[in-house]
Parts: structure tokens; C-alpha cells; sequence
């Protein structure tokens, strides 16, 4: 599946849920991705997602980091049998800028395990499947 500049691949051999934007994206398309994700795992009852960061740049802001943290994140908890777990792959060079303020930084810091959902950042994509079968 394809939209919203993002490909979305089922891996039922880990399980779980690949989903690499292809291109650089607005914030309204991000939205629309991050629902687009929630849809197909909702459609194969999958809690275990990669969300691949890497050919696009961030999408910066607090209107953006808000919506995640008040709208997104909360419609997760209770929604698979186990807590969701979401790995994002971002390149070694944002990995070393990840100090900014940004959005995946500010995502990965709302991980909230008593809430029903992980997140954790990766520069490998292996490291990464690891997490998720864990």
C-alpha cells in the first residue's frame, strides 16, 4: 500500500508492520500516514510496527508533536492483545542531531509502558527487528 508519500508492508514472518515514507512529506500527510499505519495493523491485528524515518527529513513542530502525544498515542492502549511497540529507523546522522528538538525525539521520549505502548529509536534496521519480536 502507498499513500501519503509512505509504503506500508506487512511482515507476517516477524509480525509486524513495515512502513517507509518515500519522500519528503508534509504534516498534514503525516497525519494521514500515521492513520493510514494504525488502519492496516488494526486490519491484521498487529501491534509490533517499524516506521522507517530515513528518506525524509523531520517534520518539526508543536502542533505536530501535540497531536501525537494527545491524539495518536492514546488511541493505542488495550487496542492488540499485547502493548503496542513501535521502533523508528532514522539514519547515524539524525541519530547524532537527535539532541534538537525534534519530532521523533519528542516521540520516543512518550513512551509510556503503563499507558499500552514502547517506542525506542534505531540506526539498524536488524537491531530494530529484534526490539520488536522481543
Amino acid at each position: 500500500m502507498s499513500n501519503f508519500g509512505l509504503e506500508i508492508t506487512p511482515r507476517p514472518d516477524l509480525p509486524a508492520i513495515v512502513a517507509r515514507w518515500q519522500r519528503e512529506i508534509t504534516a498534514p500527510e503525516l497525519q494521514a500516514g500515521y492513520q493510514a499505519i494504525l488502519a492496516a495493523a488494526d486490519a491484521l491485528g498487529c501491534g509490533r510496527w517499524l516506521l522507517d524515518l530515513r528518506r525524509r527529513d523531520e517534520v518539526v513542530s508543536a502542533e505536530i508533536n501535540q497531536w501525537v502525544e494527545t491524539e495518536f498515542f492514546p488511541l493505542l492502549p488495550g487496542r492488540y492483545a499485547a502493548p503496542v511497540r513501535i521502533a523508528f529507523l532514522i539514519s547515524p546522522l539524525r541519530a547524532a542531531r537527535q539532541s534538537q528538538a525534534s519530532s521523533v525525539a519528542a516521540i520516543s521520549a512518550a513512551t509510556r509502558p503503563e499507558h499500552g505502548y514502547h517506542t525506542k529509536i534505531f540506526t539498524e534496521e536488524a537491531t530494530a527487528y529484534q526490539w520488536l519480536g522481543a
